[in-house]
């Protein structure tokens, strides 16, 4: 059984808010563990969005509930209306989180069966406390960067497969089925994304973005481009004379997929390699030719939009000050 970070700051905060609130005498201290692990939240920024919420939420409750049982009663009548009344409100301020508090606090209010100056600082402390406390623990956030750097290696591992397979398949003529390791690069994509944005969850006081998770979305795009070049190298029926030096460039594309290769040289490159067969190339002989030289053109043209998106993506690294790009050659 694995237990793991989130599990161990949840029960430790659990028991450092009920420790507290039990040690200086409030009624109800268990309150306070509860709302200690709600407050426990996957990334610093759900939690302390989550805690607002839950704090105006149950003073809202705290001053709705007092106000409706001093003047109607302590009855079910009563408890009935503040629920009409107080569940639209909540929701229209977008507090749902506090729901859950805030409820809890009505029951305490109804049970003790009258509102007084101390029930009303007890409740305070009760929030004060289980919020304070799971805010300091959820505060520790293990590190993903070595996770993010893990899926970005295999990212491109699985992106330099398919260039690989490609090639193969414009030198010999013969289909090389791509799915499987499609499936496995679009998942490795959504894990990466998925951490990057928790890491940018945890970045209290810094700009909303990330550059790993830019390059997520980069490769994320690339890989679109890549299933349409895999769909084009189907067409490649028969070894035409072209074949040899695009499987090559390909290959070399392959080897330099990396996070920090900048592709000004391949680009170059491609381009003159494409005017070169527009203009060149003798005319095909056979229908067949022809269909396989289109599909060379269009693998030649995506393979254009996938290095255009790294390039984008490297002068996107320079302006936020990450130095030291590579060139690809």
């Amino acid at each position: 059984m694995k237990i793991g970070s989130r599990t161990l700051k949840t029960a430790a905060a659990a028991g450092i808010a009920m420790l507290i609130s039990e040690t200086i005498h409030l009624d109800y201290y268990v309150f306070a563990a509860i709302i200690a692990i709600l407050s426990i939240q996957e990334t610093r920024k759900k939690s302390f969005r989550a805690s607002y919420e839950r704090v105006m939420a149950s003073l809202i409750a705290i001053g709705m509930g007092a106000l409706m049982f001093t003047l109607l009663g302590y009855s079910p009548a009563t408890l009935t209306l503040y629920f009409v009344m107080f569940i639209p409100l909540v929701q229209q301020l977008k507090l749902q989180d506090g729901m859950i508090t805030s409820v809890v606090i009505l029951t305490h209010l109804y049970t003790e069966g009258q509102f007084s100056l101390d029930l009303f600082v007890n409740e305070l402390l009760l929030i004060a406390i289980g919020v304070g406390v799971g805010l300091v623990v959820n505060m520790y956030m293990p590190t993903l960067d070595k996770e993010i750097e893990r899926i970005k290696d295999n990212i491109d591992r699985a992106l330099a497969v398919h260039f690989y397979d490609v090639a193969a398949c414009v030198e010999t003529g013969v289909y090389n089925d791509h799915s499987m390791m499609l499936l496995k690069t679009r998942d490795y994509l959504k894990q990466g994304k998925d951490l990057a944005l928790r890491r940018m969850g945890n970045s209290i006081g810094k700009r909303n973005e990330d550059m790993d998770y830019l390059y997520f979305r980069m490769r994320e795009r690339q890989y679109d481009i890549l299933k349409r070049i895999a769909e084009n190298s189907r067409e490649i029926t028969m070894v035409v004379n072209e074949a040899k030096p695009v499987a090559t460039f390909l290959r070399r594309v392959g080897d330099n997929v990396n996070q920090r290769a900048d592709a000004s040289t391949f680009l170059r490159e491609l381009e003159e390699t494409i005017e070169h067969y527009r203009k060149n190339v003798p005319l095909p002989t056979s229908r067949e030719e022809f269909e396989v030289r289109s599909s060379l053109l269009n693998i030649l043209s995506d393979v254009k939009s996938y290095l255009i998106l790294k390039e984008r993506y490297i002068l996107l690294l320079q302006e936020h000050g990450h130095p030291g790009q590579k060139r690809a050659q």
